[in-house]
């Protein structure tokens, strides 16, 4: 991680957490610590099993995504992945660090993961917008923020589904030049995109993305009855939550903080919800969704970045995922990677015939003709060695 992105990470923390504090201090703090504590202690269990069935659901909705892109997963490992990225949920497109955990640990192409991701995004927040129209209905302005945010969220899938429209935007977007850099991301991410629309098993296991927003519906109607004591109507607060969920998006990508809070307690102190007891179910319907998990989140996040880079990968699903891609080596000798990757492969080659020895006829005369020279000089050389007389101090014996 670069200074300047550490800089960053560091300032919109500080930004999600001073929105956070200016939200308690606004009201009297007093009175909110007695709303916080009239939440009757036999809920909190209930609190919990909500949360954990959310984020299980949720995990297995992108472990489906992932699967049918052909990503080798494991179901514990989707579920590993998607709580580990939510330590990061709080911070500016902090949904992606999830699909860059997976990219890391499966070695799969990171515009895979982050395609399942913003499919899986989209998938939920359209079924979020789509429960909350019964309760939207009592609402003259409701009605239309709801219809109007429901326009957008199929504005945004035409956009990366439909390639004539998404060739036009392409176009308009190659015209900025902070934004012309992004071109190539955006047709890749458009790619995975429609490829996985298009899939049947997309749109069959839609299910999984509306009993998380059951589930995630149901934690911030019991938070509401628990802090303020009135009995709001289910159907009431799922729009509420609704409205609230797409005004954080709209305003803030950190998760939503400061936008999300404040459209809640508007919406809720129009049902006879006092100022304290709203700000109180805001904040608790924070610390039970994102608060636990950030906790959860952070400590998966490094277990599983351990585990990755142990000798040959990955040590997640047991063995069922295959092992990274290898990478080439930095080397600096002129050495091409592909040689420093993978050895050479060997030639086969044809065995050679067996060589049979070709006997050579030579006459006897012609031998002995040649040996004669020879035996005659090596007997010259001796007899003159012998009668060589023996220097003073040498070995030569006679």
């Amino acid at each position: 991680m670069s200074r300047a992105h550490r800089v960053r990470l560091i300032i919109q923390t500080g930004v999600t957490i001073g929105i956070l504090v200016a939200l308690i201090l606004i009201l009297n703090p007093g009175q909110l610590g007695q709303d916080i504590a009239r939440f009757p202690i036999i809920m909190v269990p209930a609190a919990i099993g909500l949360t954990t069935c959310f984020y299980l659901t949720k995990g297995l909705r992108y472990h489906q995504l992932l699967r049918s892109e052909g990503v080798a997963v494991t179901v514990r490992d989707s579920v590993l992945f998607t709580v580990g990225g939510e330590a990061f949920g709080l911070l500016p497109f902090g949904e992606l660090a999830r699909a860059e955990l997976a990219s890391e640990a499966t070695g799969a192409p990171i515009g895979t993961t982050m395609a399942a991701v913003t499919v899986q995004e989209l998938l939920y927040t359209t079924v979020i917008v789509a429960v909350a129209i019964p309760g939207a209905l009592a609402y003259a302005a409701g009605i239309s923020g709801i219809a109007v945010s429901l326009a957008g969220i199929l504005a945004i899938i035409g956009i990366l589904t439909i390639d004539p429209v998404f060739t036009a935007v392409l176009r308009v977007v190659g015209h900025i030049p902070w934004a012309r850099r992004a071109t190539r991301q955006l047709e890749v991410l458009h790619e995975q995109v429609v490829r996985l629309m298009r899939r049947p098993q997309t749109w069959l296991w839609l299910i999984l993305s509306v009993l998380g927003a059951l589930f995630e519906l149901t934690l911030f109607w019991l938070m509401v009855r628990g802090t303020s004591g009135t009995a709001i109507p289910w159907v009431t607060t799922t729009f509420i939550y609704g409205a609230a969920y797409l005004a954080g998006a709209a305003t803030s990508p950190g998760g939503g903080v400061g936008g999300f809070e404040s459209t809640a307690i508007a919406l809720l102190q129009t049902q006879g919800v006092l100022g304290p007891a709203a700000v109180a179910a805001a904040l608790l319907q924070r610390a039970a969704d994102k608060g636990v998990i950030t906790l959860a989140g952070f400590a998966v996040w490094f277990w599983v970045q351990r585990h990755i880079r142990v000798r040959r990968g990955l040590l997640l699903g047991g063995g069922d995922c295959s092992p990274r891609a290898l990478q080439p080596v930095r080397t600096p000798l002129p050495v091409a990677a592909a040689a420093i990757v993978r050895a050479p492969e060997q030639v086969p080659t044809s065995p050679l015939p067996a060589r049979r020895p070709v006997p050579v006829a030579v006459p006897r005369a012609a031998v002995a003709a040649l040996k004669r020279p020879v035996v005659t000089a090596l007997t010259v050389r001796s007899e003159a060695l012998v009668a060589q007389p023996a220097r003073r101090g040498s070995m030569h014996l006679r």
